[in-house]
């Protein structure tokens, strides 16, 4: 007998963590404190983005509730805005997306990497087990999860661990890009209303 305890993980009269809750549930955090928003980190930013980041908004517990409102109780994820704002630039689809999203969903501490079932996955996104074998070699292949056989104590094999950090450092890139973006656009603008800094900036630049 059970019962769901902190992190939506099953957790039995013990008060120990039950096998089949880990690997086999979304992740459930807390609502403690905010979302970080813009966090860039500095890195080489790939080519090709030129939407300027949006204004940061206040993503606190009580704004995330007011959006949500009683749909958080069944616990929320991170997704970073420059995976789905750069997505061309990762070369994926959306099937590939989606799996992206559920093993993001999956991956509850910074080092310990998700390791859900294939047949997880599938029913999740309501798709075979073929499926997702493809979209999962597709994300390999774009060098964004790294696949790690786990083994059974007894020998036998059992469900894939996805390191997610190679996807995590090429966020850095598009985010750095987005917000280099983002400063560039403020220039410009600033240049439109006030002459004086117009005339600098061509000045500069003809130098």
């Amino acid at each position: 007998m059970g019962h769901l305890g902190p992190g939506g993980r099953d957790i039995d009269d013990q008060g120990r963590e039950t096998n089949t809750s880990r690997g086999k549930r979304p992740a459930r955090l807390g609502l403690e404190g905010t979302i970080p928003h813009n966090v860039v980190m500095t890195t080489d930013a790939p080519e090709g983005i030129i939407e300027p980041t949006p204004p940061t908004r206040p993503d606190s517990q009580r704004v995330l509730r007011q959006k949500w409102r009683t749909s958080l109780d069944a616990g929320w994820t991170v997704i970073p805005s420059a995976l789905i704002r750069g997505l061309p630039l990762l070369h994926i689809g959306a099937g590939e997306l989606a799996v992206l999203i559920s093993l993001i969903d999956y991956w509850w501490a910074p080092n310990d990497p998700p390791w859900p079932s294939k047949k997880a996955l599938a029913e999740r996104l309501n798709v075979s087990q073929k499926t997702i074998q493809r979209q999962l070699a597709v994300l390999k292949q774009e060098g964004l999860i790294v696949s790690e056989a786990r083994h059974r104590a007894g020998g036998g094999q059992t469900s894939n661990r996805y390191d997610l950090t190679p996807l995590v450092a090429k966020l850095e890139g598009i985010a750095a890009a987005l917000k280099k973006a983002d400063a560039e656009a403020a220039k410009v603008k600033r240049a439109a209303t006030r002459p004086g800094l117009r005339a600098k900036m061509s000045a500069g630049g003809a130098a």
